[in-house]
């Protein structure tokens, strides 16, 4: 039981710092060897590693949007695995990783964050999000437009 207290407790500190910013601790939570799905779509962030890469990422999310909460609803632990459902909410006042210029729109939307643990550390993350409605609330698509479809596919990284 110790140990799924403890793989819960190192996602709680991913929240934390996506929630304050402070980064100052990610090694003590984070692996070396830290690989993020998410980042796999963009040509500079695909080849971050370890903490550095979750650094860059809590910098340019909390860049693009101000009263960043995320809200940590509820968590299911094994010895190698936590699967979280989080709440997001924000106000878009900053560029998404350079593609989406400001919008001043609030947002929010729900995700489900994996986390294979590894060593006493987050190893690797992986998400499904809402990425529909967080692409409406920032005005990327409308109801009566596809024109931003291929940007769509490029971003989550689906082949035509």
């Amino acid at each position: 039981m110790a140990i799924l207290e403890d793989n819960i407790r190192l996602v709680r500190n991913v929240i934390d710092a996506l929630n304050t910013g402070d980064t100052s601790r990610v090694s003590d939570f984070v692996s070396p060897n830290y690989f993020n799905h998410e980042s796999q779509t963009n040509p500079v962030r695909s080849k971050m590693r370890g903490p550095q890469e979750f650094i860059d990422t809590v910098v340019n999310i909390r860049k693009a949007f101000s009263d960043l909460q995320y809200e940590l609803t509820e968590s299911i632990a094994s010895n190698v695995i936590v699967i979280s459902i989080v709440s997001v909410r924000g106000k878009h006042d900053g560029s998404l990783f350079g593609f989406i210029p400001s919008t001043g729109n609030k947002i929010s939307y729900l995700a489900v964050h994996i986390f294979t643990i590894d060593d006493g550390k987050i190893a690797e993350h992986k998400a499904i999000r809402d990425d529909l409605a967080l692409m409406y609330q920032l005005v990327v698509v409308n109801a009566s437009s596809l024109q931003y479809e291929n940007f769509l596919k490029e971003w989550k990284g689906v082949k035509s």
